[in-house]
């Protein structure tokens, strides 16, 4: 009696220490939105809980009829062994999709239905385990876990990762809405950016280009992922206060007068406040209001020198001057790649942040 009591208490206390971890894990794989980040979390994370070799993980594409593999633990995403897509029906992981329950296979080597053969002789696998993924009824993928223990799996298995999955899918589908939500924010910001181009012709293409020299040279200083995605927006939108100048200013195939030049400097300013009224692109406007400020402290509108500048504003200042010098002006021809890279070479110092030029030009002789 004592021996049955004693299995029961450790029954129970391995389901509570079961449970605990699932709701630990559930709470690190909502730490994140970021799609991919959340899926090598949830394999990870799966594998780890049910004490798993290895974990892989598929979604269904866009048309419903294949699964992708989006995610692996303990097995390589990229290995030849290992089929990309699989088509409803296909396989345990196709039969998971198309039946809508959990399947397990004790003896990976000996059934005929599983198509790895070879992966399992490599890795040494022998027990699989797939779950659906299921949200608000509506299947989304399946999550396989694989022991090397034979016979290892069981109904309890299924009901814990089945819990766990039901988690996971909350955590992919919050992460793609907010993938959803970013791609329709950066075509907002595209549209605003094309507006710009469509005022003044002559920059046509100039905010792509700039925001694509000063991701490199943000990846080159090291920035965070968030400062990126902030200098990416900002680099797109950073001459919108050219809204608010008279097109004749802007096209002006002279040398602006003191009373135009007074006009033209506002429009960091002009462009600062255009964003801060939007509150999902107000982390925008410290960039936009200083990229034209001068390292050396003669710059507009605030005349803030070295480190008081953001260093977001700083690399936006080298890359649009840049991508202004090779470019034409009504009012000059395009200058030649090399007499740029003298201008930044000139300027670094005064105009512009010593570091983030040398860094850039390191970055434009690597791509000649």
């Amino acid at each position: 009696m004592a021996a049955k009591e004693a299995s029961v208490e450790k029954s129970l206390r391995d389901r509570v220490n079961e449970l605990s971890a699932l709701y630990e894990v559930g709470k690190s794989i909502t730490s994140t939105l970021n799609l991919d980040e959340v899926l090598d979390l949830i394999t990870s994370k799966a594998a780890r809980i049910m004490h798993a070799k290895a974990c892989s993980l598929r979604l269904l594409d866009g048309t419903r009829q294949e699964l992708i593999l989006r995610s692996c633990f303990g097995i390589s995403k990229n290995s030849h062994l290992i089929k990309r897509s699989l088509k409803v029906g296909e396989s345990i992981a196709g039969r998971v999709v198309r039946d809508g329950r959990p399947y397990i296979i004790n003896d990976l080597i000996k059934n005929k239905r599983y198509k790895y053969g070879s992966l399992v002789k490599r890795d040494g696998l022998r027990s699989l385990m797939t779950v659906p993924l299921i949200h608000k009824e509506r299947m989304v993928g399946v999550l396989s876990i694989y022991n090397e223990k034979l016979g290892h799996y069981n109904e309890e298995d299924v009901k814990l990762l089945s819990m766990f999955a039901s988690q996971a899918v909350i955590a992919i589908e919050n992460a793609r809405l907010f993938e959803q939500a970013e791609i329709g924010y950066l075509n907002t910001i595209k549209t605003l950016a094309n507006i710009i181009d469509a005022k003044d012709n002559y920059t046509y293409g100039h905010s792509e280009r700039v925001m694509e020299n000063s991701l490199k040279i943000a990846k080159a200083l090291g920035l965070s992922e968030d400062e990126k995605k902030v200098l990416k927006y900002a680099s797109l939108l950073h001459d919108i206060g050219k809204i608010g100048i008279d097109i004749g200013i802007l096209r002006k195939p002279a040398k602006l007068s003191q009373d135009e030049w007074k006009v033209m400097v506002m429009h960091p300013v002009i462009g600062s406040g255009i964003v801060e009224q939007i509150g999902f692109l107000d982390d925008l406007a410290p960039i936009i209001m200083h990229h034209h400020e001068r390292f050396n402290g003669t710059g507009y509108p605030k005349r803030l020198r070295k480190n008081m500048i953001p260093i977001t504003a700083r690399i936006l200042s080298v890359a649009d001057a840049y991508e202004s010098m090779v470019s034409d002006r009504p009012y000059r021809k395009a200058l030649s790649r090399r007499k740029a890279i003298e201008e930044l070479k000139t300027g670094a110092g005064t105009q512009f942040d010593p570091e983030v030029v040398r860094v850039f030009l390191r970055i434009i002789r690597g791509e000649r």
